[in-house]
């Protein structure tokens, strides 16, 4: 009889620790998906107080190429309630579907470095354009995107 009663108490002792270890490893699963979801809605809030419009006139093309240094000049306001970039040389542009590096972007504000809500930023691409021709731009900050489509001259 104590052999079956050692028997019980060895596997009652192994029950126990799998419990321990199971419970450690669900309890260790629920906290990364509690952090991932906090992650995820810090993200969605962020993107939805993120909101800016490219405001350059398509009617006015020389103001947006100059096709003698081959500098595409975009101006986009940041229309919402945050500030979307910590750094705004972290904005993406394509010209025509193509990937371009900002020569530069500068705030177009008084007593501005940030592209706080309401001011501008001022976008400036070295690209070759064809003359006379349609050409497409997507600004791309955070997750927001606007496009602008103007007509080289």
């Amino acid at each position: 009889m104590a052999s079956v009663s050692s028997a019980h108490l060895v596997l009652f002792i192994a029950a126990i620790l799998f419990s321990a270890a199971l419970a450690g490893a669900l309890t260790d699963s629920a906290t990364i998906i509690g952090e991932s979801v906090n992650d995820a809605a810090d993200t969605d809030a962020a993107h939805a107080n993120t909101a800016f419009s490219v405001v350059s006139d398509p009617g006015a093309p020389n103001s947006v190429y100059n096709d003698t240094t081959d500098t595409l000049t975009i101006l986009v306001k940041n229309t919402g309630d945050s500030t979307p970039l910590s750094d705004p040389r972290d904005i993406t542009v394509l010209v025509d579907g193509e990937y371009q590096t900002p020569a530069s972007t500068t705030v177009v504000s008084a007593n501005a470095d940030t592209w706080r809500p309401g001011t501008l930023l001022r976008v400036e691409v070295t690209v070759d354009l064809a003359p006379n021709t349609e050409t497409r731009v997507v600004v791309d900050a955070s997750g927001h995107r606007d496009h602008f489509t103007f007509t080289t001259s």
